[in-house]
């Protein structure tokens, strides 16, 4: 069975180094992956009537950033099962818990080093993986 793993991104190449890491010591085990995009919603109500998940991640992803997945997808293509990019609104740990347990999250891995950039209404989402309690992974 395969394991469900959580990550979180920026959209940025380098957030994907964490993938990339994960991938490399799991060779054996099937993994399907959750990659996070943390940002709080707006307030305004018309821009909540034509909010889309799918239009933020459209707009997010760089073709750098697609490419660079890509080529993971393909290198993992024995281990990893499936790769989805999904947005957290959540701004504590009840709905961080709820979104972990909607995703059927069992692990939890970060960037150690890398600082994951928040511009316009991200935020960093780490502090919050830190108080859940799924097994928690920093990576180098």
């Amino acid at each position: 069975m395969a394991k469900t793993i959580l990550i979180p991104i920026d959209f940025q190449t380098a957030s994907l180094h964490t993938l990339k890491v994960v991938l490399e010591n799991n060779t054996n085990t099937p993994i399907r992956v959750v990659l996070m995009y943390a940002e709080y919603l707006s307030d305004s109500i018309s821009d909540l009537l034509f909010y889309s998940h799918t239009k933020v991640i459209t707009a997010l992803n760089t073709p750098e950033f697609q490419e660079a997945l890509e080529i993971l997808k393909n290198r993992f293509e024995a281990s990893l099962e499936k790769i989805d990019i999904k947005i957290f609104h959540g701004v504590n740990t009840n709905a961080l818990n709820n979104f972990c347990k909607a995703n059927n999250i069992e692990a939890i891995y970060v960037p150690k080093t890398y600082k994951l950039k928040t511009p316009n209404q991200a935020f960093n989402p780490i502090p919050l993986l830190r108080k859940t309690t799924l097994p928690f992974t920093e990576v180098e």
